[in-house]
């Protein structure tokens, strides 16, 4: 056994010892010769595809976060497509032109579009003053000769509705110094024509403000027995002021005044082919009107061109023959004074309307006539809306202009306007 002096020394000196070894096994583990990775180890915060959506403008752009983050991956930054159709790209409106002017032009880029479609175009105006066809339009108003339904047309009977035109050879050119217009008040100028070998004349007045990309409605006039130019040149039936520039009118005329069915139906094609070759015209709106012996004539041409004339009127036709005895559905407006039936013989009701209203499918029966002093216009009941058929009676007698018994202002041009305007 020790003292207690050896005991003490030998406790201090095993507590030295457990220091010293508690010492070399820190050491230890704080030393390594494989260090762990640093804390930029893991993958960077930019490295997804912040840029990968649809770019906005249509170019490929790389992902905005696409560099590699530090001891991370590259983005993957998707394409952008961009290059769709901008807002509004879709088809232009167009549209219908307000009142009858130039009908919407449709086809523009719309706002915003980088690659838009062209636009339907305009479709019918409703009325107003002459109108162009929207581009790509689709046809509307009045078909014209294809007997469709007027929808838009006159404009209250001083206008065209150029939806449904079907334009001719003129349209877009500058009438040659060939074809001339007549003089306002005037039965001049005159131009002509070979036909068969015979050199004919004839007159033709456009507006004085025509526009060669506008389809203007077309009239030809025909004279009486032993007329010429002059007698319907100059105002042309009366018609002229009430068409308020919408309307070019020719008038024909008859070698010695007389019209012949063969002859002359060869002359009025050659004008008409002349004219819508260099005139813009609506070949759906071509009219005829034709006075006694021109009214039987107007009669001879219309049946003998099935589809050509889209409207004809005759006042106390007769005295050509033969007439076809047939005839194909046209519009028509015909009319007889009462004192005028001992002048052209056979002339009634029958002879001077009936033939139409029975190719138009109309309800034949006897129509009203003028009271003493008056006149009466009467619609045959029936008609298609596209051929529609009047009968005007009248107490007078047979005259270029008619006027009623005791009166002398004509009331015709006004009655015949009305109804051709909104063909």
């Amino acid at each position: 056994m020790f003292g207690k002096k050896e005991t003490s020394m030998i406790r201090r000196h095993a507590i030295r010892s457990m220091v010293a070894a508690l010492a070399l096994v820190g050491s230890a583990c704080s030393s390594s010769s494989s260090p762990s990775p640093g804390s930029g180890g893991s993958h960077g915060t930019g490295g997804a595809s912040q840029g990968g959506m649809t770019g906005s403008g249509g170019s490929v752009q790389p992902g905005t976060g696409g560099v590699n983050g530090t001891g991370g991956r590259t983005g993957s930054g998707g394409a952008g497509t961009g290059g769709q159709l901008g807002t509004g790209g879709q088809l232009g409106s167009g549209g219908s032109g307000v009142g009858g002017t130039t009908n919407g032009t449709g086809g523009s880029s719309a706002l915003g579009g980088t690659t838009s479609q062209p636009g339907t175009g305009g479709r019918s105006a409703s009325g107003g003053t002459t109108s162009q066809p929207g581009t790509g339009g689709a046809a509307g108003g009045n078909s014209g000769r294809d007997g469709g339904p007027a929808t838009g047309g006159a404009g209250g009977g001083s206008a065209i509705d150029a939806g449904g035109a079907k334009q001719s050879a003129g349209c877009g050119k500058t009438p040659s110094t060939l074809l001339k217009s007549a003089t306002a008040g005037a039965a001049t100028p005159v131009n002509t024509i070979s036909v068969g070998g015979t050199s004919r004349d004839f007159l033709v007045r456009w507006p004085s403000d025509y526009k060669n990309d506008t389809p203007y409605r077309l009239h030809m006039g025909l004279h009486g027995y032993g007329g010429d130019l002059s007698e319907n040149g100059k105002d042309n039936f009366g018609l002229w002021s009430l068409s308020n520039n919408t309307t070019i009118f020719v008038t024909l005329h008859a070698v010695g005044g007389s019209w012949s069915a063969t002859a002359d139906l060869a002359y009025a094609d050659a004008v008409l082919a002349q004219v819508e070759s260099e005139l813009c015209i609506d070949t759906s709106r071509v009219m005829m009107e034709g006075f006694s012996m021109g009214g039987a004539m107007a009669w001879v041409i219309t049946c003998s061109r099935p589809g050509v004339y889209r409207a004809v009127v005759g006042h106390s036709g007769g005295g050509v023959s033969p007439i076809p005895a047939t005839c194909s559905p046209v519009a028509y407006l015909g009319s007889l004074g009462l004192a005028s039936a001992g002048e052209v013989s056979g002339n009634s009701q029958a002879t001077q309307t009936d033939r139409f209203a029975t190719a138009d499918g109309c309800t034949i029966e006897n129509l009203p006539t003028a009271p003493k002093g008056g006149h009466i216009c009467t619609n045959y009941k029936g008609c298609p809306t596209a051929f529609p058929v009047v009968w005007c009676s009248f107490d007078g007698t047979h005259g270029f202009q008619p006027t009623d018994s005791g009166q002398s202002k004509t009331w015709m041009p006004a009655e015949v306007w009305s109804f051709l305007s909104p063909l």
